[in-house]
This record gives C-alpha cells, sequence and structure tokens, in this order.
C-alpha cells in the first residue's frame, strides 16, 4: 500500500526484522500497515520498536490464523524493552481501534464455519448424508444452516454453499479483529494487489 510519506516514514527495516525475530515473519506486512496508522494517529509518541511489538501483540492477540499471542515479558526482555511502556502503547493502540466481537459471537461464528465446512466437503465428496443427523447438535446453530444440514446433499448447490462459506469466513475475520483492524489490513492487501497489477 502506499502510505503518505510526509507524514509516515518509509523505513520498515525495524518493522520486518522485529517480526522476523519474534518469529512472526507471515505477519509482517500487518504490522507494518498496523505500525504506520500508530504513527499517523499517536504521532511519533513510541518509538517504531515499541509500536512493533505494541502492533504483533496486539495481531496476535486478534489472529487471523489462531496463532498464540506473543508472551509480552519474554518478548520485551529479549528485545531490552520496558514492558510497562510496550503495554501502554498496545492499550493506546488498541483503544484507537474498534473492539473485536464478543467471544460469545466469534465462537458461534466459528462454529458455524466450520459446520459449513463439513457440509461443502461432503456435497463435493458426493456423499447422500448431510455430516449432521436432523435435529442432532443443531442447537444454537444458524438457523439457515440448520435448515441445510436438514436437507438431501443432492438437493445442495456446491458454489453457492462455498459464495456463503466465503461470507461467513470474511464475517468470522472482521468479529476477531475488530471492524476497523480489519479494513486497515484488507485495504493494505487490496492496495498491494492492485500495485502488483500497475506492474504487470
Amino acid at each position: 500500500m502506499l502510505w503518505n510519506t510526509e507524514s509516515v516514514p518509509t523505513d520498515d527495516s525495524t518493522v520486518e526484522r522485529i517480526s522476523r525475530d519474534l518469529g512472526c515473519a507471515g505477519v509482517a506486512d500487518d504490522a507494518r500497515a498496523v505500525v504506520a496508522r500508530a504513527e499517523a494517529v499517536l504521532g511519533y509518541q513510541y518509538d517504531r520498536e515499541v509500536l512493533t511489538v505494541a502492533a504483533l501483540s496486539l495481531l496476535t492477540r486478534r489472529s487471523r490464523d489462531s496463532r498464540p499471542p506473543l508472551e509480552r515479558a519474554a518478548v520485551c526482555e529479549t528485545l531490552a524493552m520496558d514492558p510497562e511502556t510496550v503495554a501502554e502503547a498496545e492499550a493506546v493502540l488498541a483503544a484507537t481501534l474498534q473492539s473485536p466481537a464478543d467471544e460469545t459471537d466469534i465462537r458461534a461464528l466459528r462454529r458455524t464455519v466450520i459446520t459449513l465446512q463439513e457440509l461443502l466437503s461432503a456435497v463435493e465428496a458426493g456423499r447422500s448424508c448431510a455430516p449432521y443427523r436432523p435435529g442432532s447438535n443443531l442447537v444454537g446453530l444458524d438457523p439457515e444452516l440448520a435448515r441445510l444440514l436438514e436437507q438431501s446433499l443432492d438437493e445442495l448447490d456446491a458454489d453457492a454453499l462455498e459464495r456463503h462459506l466465503e461470507r461467513l469466513e470474511t464475517d468470522l475475520e472482521m468479529a476477531r479483529l475488530g471492524v476497523e483492524l480489519y479494513a486497515l489490513l484488507e485495504g493494505d492487501t487490496e492496495s498491494a494487489d492492485d500495485e502488483g497489477d500497475e506492474n504487470d
């Protein structure tokens, strides 16, 4: 993504180095987007190393990939940082972003996604019976999905199920991250894709 270089530094080596050193290289791009936003919103109240650890801690706590959260105290000891400063920076950063959904809602969405994945797999495998018997284990499940599970599989459209699954997976990721953080990260991904298309 192209950031406003008048207000945001373009040197990302600190973010990439710390992400790599902490075993979080896979979320370096996400961390870079969060750090850039933090610097734009908070100014330079915290140095980039502190903001990077705060961003990585926030990202792993609101994990996109169910990775375990960073152990902040151990990380700060490794990087010779004040854990209280990092915790404060993370709290300030989190306060600028909408909170994730309630954990109960996230669990319900996750259950719906997993159930729909199993249903789609059964349809694609040509099975005749749904992975759940009608009425069993459906308490509290999304009513629309419960209705699908009670239908004969040969009545279901795999493409429609896949589109529905993609929407639910998006809803789940948005619930885990919070709407603002999701929009920031997805916007960064889309801009990077657009930039790549321009260079083709």
